[in-house]
C-alpha cells in the first residue's frame, strides 16, 4: 500500500465501520497535547493496543487526515476493511466505544 492509499475515502463516517481482523488495520490520528486523544490512548492501553499513530503536528500526516477524513479534528481513528478501503471515526467517545466493542473482553 502506497501513502497515496491513505487519501482514498469512501465517505462511510455513519457508524457503519466494519469489522477488523487486528489492531493491524487501525490507525490513530492525534496530538500529544489533546486530552480527547488521551482518553482515547488511555482505554488503548487498558486494552492492550499498540495502534499506529500519526501526530498531526506534523503537516505530511495533517494532510492525509483532511484528505482521508475531511476534518482536521483529533482524535480520529482511521480503520481499514478487507478491499483497502479506509473508514475514518471521529469523536473520542465513538473512538471508544468502537475499540471497546471490538477489543474489549
Amino acid at each position: 500500500m502506497s501513502v497515496f492509499d491513505w487519501f482514498k475515502n469512501d465517505g462511510k463516517t455513519d457508524g457503519t465501520l466494519p469489522q477488523v481482523a487486528g489492531a493491524g488495520q487501525l490507525a490513530l490520528y492525534q496530538k500529544p497535547w489533546c486530552p480527547y486523544c488521551q482518553r482515547v490512548k488511555a482505554v488503548m492501553a487498558d486494552l492492550g493496543l499498540e495502534l499506529q499513530e500519526f501526530d498531526t503536528n506534523e503537516p505530511e500526516h495533517l494532510q492525509a487526515l483532511l484528505a482521508g477524513g475531511g476534518q482536521r479534528m483529533v482524535p480520529c481513528l482511521r480503520v481499514e476493511d478487507e478491499q483497502g478501503n479506509y473508514h475514518w471515526l471521529y469523536e473520542s467517545m465513538d473512538i471508544i466505544a468502537y475499540l471497546n466493542t471490538r477489543f474489549g473482553a
